[in-house]
């Protein structure tokens, strides 16, 4: 939620009421919304947000992320936040309305500067944390309050980023204050970081009592409310230093500590009149019950042996909570292997706006073209096939987008196809379920029982999305060339040489061997495998490092980038489309209960490389001519390339163009 300027006002008097300490040999809450926008935000290194996420260099953060941890044998449980709130609605559109501010002027010269976080990030992290074997619970809603008590459950830290956590009275770690490596060399390894002490901040502030903490957030001021307005209550409004929030803060503090909690609701209730006073009373409790510690129905996702101990009764809230979120009360309506899959992170979180609000608003605007369609234009098919199961619902699915240069609602067509409920669902077997998901890409069944018949399970999903796309003419090929090579570098070339992303770190490693290799270079006399999984699994060492020398440019940005007009926004647009409908194939996925494999988007885009070499592709005549040659010292990789060119125009019947423009 957050709490205005409480954190800097913290960090200005951190010597007091933060101390130095060591982590490790513990268990460790983690607010994951939180922590992920910060490993994004903070620890991924050359990012790029301008050509639309960088994923493998931020799954490459999280993997470290969750070693380190790992290292210091510190187990991590992760809470991670479900729906929007009845309450958040005005704050949803502002946050929409300025992501889309953000993406407008996002470019190479404005990326440092820019905030904005890419379409899968959430789903970059949950994946791997679930690959991980990651204890983690969604909430149905927000997650401040549950996640404080299962710190308090467990008895342990929370780590998070959000200012909320200094009110709750646990022990906060602010993710901030980490430092992003190991320390060993002493009994046990840890990591450094500041740890907060409520009762060091009362003091360090004048002695205020701690349960006033919860009322000075409220009149403070948050996502949801601007607080108290000093005038009212007679308090010196003067900000000739500038300060701002943080005079705010002051003259607050400082009043509270003359009056109890009782008689401090008593006079902030008499300065408004009615009906404005009950309005306020409302906000008021309800934002201090936010910071009352429960029993939370979600432990037992997490650490059912301490279920036990707790009195947990029922998996409804207290009543209070329904009156600033009135979705909460509609939840035990839901099937219950909705909400059973939906807290343990296998559907998307926001499927229960779905069925609370019948709306959607994960078509975030990305780096677009502003005149031309949003784009998730592709993928609202899909959502309304989703829509269709979730809730056997006549009523049209409405989303949020970006119209033009502002944002909006849309009423998506309904589906009329014929599919089965939610519930049906539930009863089908596997391969009835996988009919189901390629009746509603349109793809045939033979493509999967022939033509991918020899590929890896995870290339299913990756592939349905590109032919998808190519049979709606929704695609160009140097885009659909470029995806293809990205995925086969990340996954099969790594694997075999390694992490790197920029020439120098590549040159560093190997620019000896790589040149050993070619002085001595044999032209491959052994016949190429035409199974695909065969021919990934012939990739050998040397392929891999001869393939990606060729790559490895394509990783890292061209400088003249930085003059905006070298910046060709239409092909991240077009990148922007095919992540759209690759999270909602996805997405679809899920709701069928993964009747596919699924993947991992940090296996198989990188944004930078994808735009730099659709944008080289451009420039050729002959395409396939073009990737012959760059890959001509490694013929097994370029044979990987081939077979899966081949299988998407055999199953679109479309020729490959010798020049493809957007």
């Amino acid at each position: 939620m957050g709490i205005k300027g409480l954190t800097t006002f913290v960090r200005n008097k951190s010597q007091y009421c933060m101390e130095s300490y060591e982590l490790h040999d513990t268990n460790l809450v983690i607010d994951g919304d939180a922590v992920l926008c910060q490993l994004y935000l903070k620890h991924t290194l050359h990012r790029n947000a301008c050509f639309g996420g960088d994923y493998d260099k931020f799954g490459n953060t999280i993997y470290k992320f969750f070693q380190m941890l790992s290292e210091c044998k510190i187990t991590p449980y992760v809470i991670l936040d479900g729906g929007y709130e009845s309450r958040k609605m005005d704050t949803i559109l502002e946050r929409f309305k300025m992501r889309l501010q953000n993406v407008e002027i996002l470019n190479p010269r404005t990326q440092g500067k820019s905030p904005s976080t890419p379409l899968f990030i959430r789903e970059t992290f949950e994946d791997i944390a679930l690959k991980l074997g990651i204890k983690l619970v969604r909430c149905d809603f927000e997650g401040d309050r549950e996640t404080a008590s299962i710190a308090k459950a467990i008895n342990c830290p929370v780590m998070s980023n959000d200012s909320d956590f200094f009110i709750f009275g646990i022990p906060y770690i602010p993710f901030l204050s980490l430092k992003m490596n190991v320390v060993s060399g002493g009994p046990f390894k840890y990591i450094e970081c500041e740890i907060f002490s409520a009762d060091k901040f009362v003091e360090c502030i004048g002695g205020l009592d701690r349960e006033s903490l919860p009322l000075l957030s409220t009149i403070i001021g948050n996502d949801f409310s601007n607080g108290v307005d000093l005038s009212k209550l007679g308090l010196n409004e003067d900000n000739s230093n500038g300060s701002g929030m943080l005079h705010r803060i002051e003259v607050l503090i400082s009043w509270l500590q003359r009056e109890s909690h009782t008689s401090a609701m008593d006079k902030i209730l008499k300065a408004y009149e009615e009906p404005e006073r009950e309005h306020i009373r409302k906000e008021m409790e309800n934002a201090v019950n936010g910071y009352t510690l429960v029993d939370s129905q979600y432990l037992k996702y997490l650490r059912e042996d301490l279920v036990k101990t707790l009195d947990i009764t029922s998996n409804l809230k207290n009543q209070d909570d329904f009156e600033y979120n009135t979705y909460e009360k509609l939840v035990p309506a839901f099937p219950k292997a909705f909400i059973e899959n939906f807290r343990k992170s296998l559907y998307p979180t926001r499927f229960l706006d779905i069925l609370t609000q019948n709306k959607y608003y994960n078509f975030k605007p990305q780096i677009e073209i502003s005149n031309m369609d949003h784009t998730h234009t592709g993928s609202l098919d899909i959502m309304s096939a989703v829509h269709k199961i979730l809730t056997s619902s006549s009523n049209n699915l409405v989303c949020l987008v970006r119209i033009k240069k502002d944002v909006g609602e849309i009423i998506v067509p309904a589906c009329d196809l014929d599919i089965p409920s939610f519930a049906d669902i539930q009863d089908m077997d596997l391969q009835t379920r996988k009919k189901l998901l390629l009746k509603i890409l349109d793809i045939d069944a033979s493509f999967v029982m022939d033509d991918l018949k020899y590929y890896p399970k995870s290339w299913y999903l990756f592939m349905f999305t590109l032919t998808y796309m190519i049979k709606r003419s929704s695609i160009s090929w140097p885009l659909v060339y470029s995806a293809i090579i990205c995925k086969i570098a990340i996954s099969y070339l790594d694997p075999q040489i390694g992490f790197f992303r920029t020439i120098t770190d590549f040159d560093k490693q190997f620019y000896q061997q790589i040149s050993h290799k070619l002085d001595n270079y044999r032209r491959r006399t052994r016949p190429l495998k035409n199974r695909l999984q065969e021919a990934f699994s012939d990739i050998t060492y040397d392929d891999a490092l001869l393939a990606m020398s060729q790559l490895i440019p394509y990783f890292e940005m061209d400088p003249q980038l930085y003059n905006n007009q070298s910046f060709q926004r239409l092909i991240v647009h077009h990148m922007g489309e095919f992540q759209s409908v690759l999270l909602h194939v996805k997405c679809l996925n899920q709701l069928l209960n993964m009747p596919f494999e699924d993947f991992l988007i940090s296996d198989c885009f990188n944004g930078t490389f994808i735009y730099n070499f659709t944008k080289g592709l451009r420039e050729q005549y002959d395409l396939d001519d073009y990737m012959k040659y760059g890959l001509r010292h490694s013929p097994i990789v370029c044979n990987c390339f081939e077979l899966v060119v081949d299988t998407l125009k055999k199953n679109t019947s479309v020729h490959l163009e010798k020049r493809r423009k957007f």
